[in-house]
């Protein structure tokens, strides 16, 4: 506490100072603008009053009625010569005398009495108590164009401020600070004013003696309390946080690949300085201790986690080798080609594909597209696969299979998911195709020497949202050299960095930029398109692709 009221007391001490150095040069004009204000007012009143307005009126009325051109020259003989006869005048010695005195006497560098000229912005002077060789005749004057006085409006605000003074140089004088105090008659009416030049050097002089006192002084205060407080801090906080500090070192340094960290570090210590050092100390020893069970949380996180990632790795692979991988899958075969891909967003992902041989004349093509991702859309998916593998193998037609799979689906479905198929079954000899499509995305088909182009027609629901959905089917026909491309709503949705997504028509357009590449190759060229417009980008959902060409009888196309 005695250290705390100590440091407060210096503190207030050292601005205090600071504030009187900002105020002093202010209370300093004021004083000697108050010490000039008295001199005006001590030599006005032991003048003669009468003369004093005598010798105004004269002067103005001797400077005013002489021609301009006669008073632009102010030291021309032809105008001195004017009030010549005013400076010969007994009073007028007098009146000098008094203010030469007293511009010796307080060391001012000029003071007199004047009159402005406001029209030609001059300064016209009547009596002058500088030395006799450099005082202005009554009547001689000095102008504001070359910055020797200060503005009429200028005078009037130094008249009325209690601190402001004017700013002046003179090439014989240099630079000064000139006080001004209005002149009136005994009616009071004005009629000139007094100045006074104060030696700007002894304005700094003083100003320079208090900044060393202060300077001086705030230096012993400040060793003062440097002295205690460095002996003060020392203790009761270089020391503790030095502790704390090698402490945390050693913490930092601990083995941390122990599985059981039961040393305690920051509780061994005993910091009791009653601030907030202690505080920390407090803190750090709670800090250490949840770290400490933090830790053994993650180790056993981390080994469930490792089980999990070795769970779905397995996963993953289990599904990879339930889809077609070899390609060309038939290789007996040359009257089509086929080429698929999946690319999960996940480990395992709820898209599938497939396509087997019903009978050597005929094909079924499948792909589809779970309602939701990882494990739960897996699961789901590898029972859709099955059950409609297993219908098709009975050689029945896409619409009576799609509505086997979606009855056993819907059964036990307790996490409501569903999934979109399109299915079809190819003749191969004939080219003739019937196909069902249950929520999936249209297919694109492209002519022998044409281009892709979507085929669009109405959809039945997916599978496995109600068990009494009718699916219909509708027959095409392929000619040698045809060719469609089937796909998951992942390859659409794919965006860009700026959001946009790629759509069906840049789909179309990347399928329609190798329209005579092989299926793998047109597959693969939308990949590295897909990859190219979003790059940067996190891939939000599985994409699947399976593209088909019919070669025909001879496979010549």
């Amino acid at each position: 506490m005695f250290a705390t009221l100590l440091t407060g007391m210096i503190v207030l001490l050292m601005m205090a100072g600071m504030v009187l150095l900002v105020l002093y040069p202010y209370l300093l004009m004021h004083v000697v603008k108050s010490d000039a204000d008295e001199d005006i007012e001590y030599v006005t009143s032991v003048m003669d009053r009468e003369y004093l307005e005598d010798i105004y009126e004269r002067t103005k009325e001797i400077y005013f009625s002489l021609p301009e051109e006669e008073r632009a020259d102010p030291y021309s003989d032809e105008f001195c010569d004017h009030f010549v006869d005013l400076v010969h005048e007994e009073e007028f010695k007098k009146a000098r005398d008094v203010v030469c005195k007293c511009r010796q006497v307080q060391g001012y560098r000029e003071m007199g009495f004047c009159f402005f000229d406001n029209e030609n912005d001059r300064m016209v002077f009547v009596i002058d108590g500088d030395s006799n060789e450099y005082a202005y005749l009554p009547g001689q004057w000095v102008s504001k164009q070359n910055g020797s006085i200060n503005s009429p409006d200028t005078i009037k605000k130094i008249m009325k401020s209690k601190w402001r003074m004017g700013l002046n140089y003179a090439g014989l004088s240099g630079l000064s600070m000139t006080d001004y105090r209005e002149i009136t008659d005994r009616q009071g009416n004005p009629i000139g004013v007094a100045y006074t030049d104060v030696n700007i050097a002894d304005f700094f002089r003083k100003m320079g003696a208090f900044t060393g006192a202060y300077l001086f002084l705030m230096m012993v205060v400040i060793v003062v309390m440097i002295t205690y407080l460095s002996e003060f801090l020392r203790k009761r906080i270089v020391q503790p946080i030095g502790r704390l500090s090698d402490t945390a070192q050693a913490y930092a340094k601990r083995d941390k690949t122990a599985p059981d960290e039961t040393h305690s570090y920051f509780s061994e210590l005993d910091i009791y300085t009653g601030d907030e050092i202690e505080d920390l100390w407090v803190s750090l020893a709670a800090m250490e201790e949840d770290i400490n069970d933090t830790m053994r949380r993650i180790r056993e996180m981390t080994s469930a986690q490792e089980r999990m990632n070795t769970e779905l790795g397995i996963a993953s692979q289990i599904q990879a080798d339930m889809l077609p991988g070899r390609f060309p899958p038939f290789p007996e075969r040359d009257d089509f080609e086929l080429y698929a891909m999946m690319t999960p967003a996940r480990e395992v992902g709820g898209d599938f594909y497939d396509f087997f041989l019903v009978d050597d004349d005929h094909i079924a093509l499948v792909i589809a597209d779970v309602s939701d991702k990882g494990v739960p859309a897996a699961l789901f998916m590898m029972t859709a696969r099955t059950l409609i593998k297993t219908k098709a193998l009975m050689k029945s037609s896409p619409a009576e299979i799609l509505s086997y799979a979606n009855g056993e689906l819907c059964e036990g479905n307790e996490a409501s998911l569903f999934v979109t198929v399109w299915m079809a079954v190819i003749e191969l000899s004939t080219g003739r195709g019937v196909a069902s499509n249950a929520g999936h995305m249209h297919p694109a088909f492209m002519r022998n020497g044409g281009e892709y182009a979507l085929v669009e027609y109405d959809h039945d629901l997916p599978l496995g949202l109600i068990s009494e959905t009718t699916f219909r089917q509708h027959e095409f026909r392929l000619e040698p050299g045809d060719r469609f491309f089937v796909y998951t709503d992942g390859v659409t949705d794919v965006a860009d960095p700026e959001d946009r997504q790629l759509g069906s028509e840049g789909m179309l357009e990347s399928l329609n930029r190798s329209c005579s590449a092989s299926s793998e190759e047109t597959l693969k060229r939308l990949m590295d398109d897909i990859r190219a417009f979003s790059e940067g980008v996190h891939q939000p959902d599985d994409i699947t692709m399976l593209g088909f060409i019919y070669r025909g009888m001879g496979g010549e196309h």
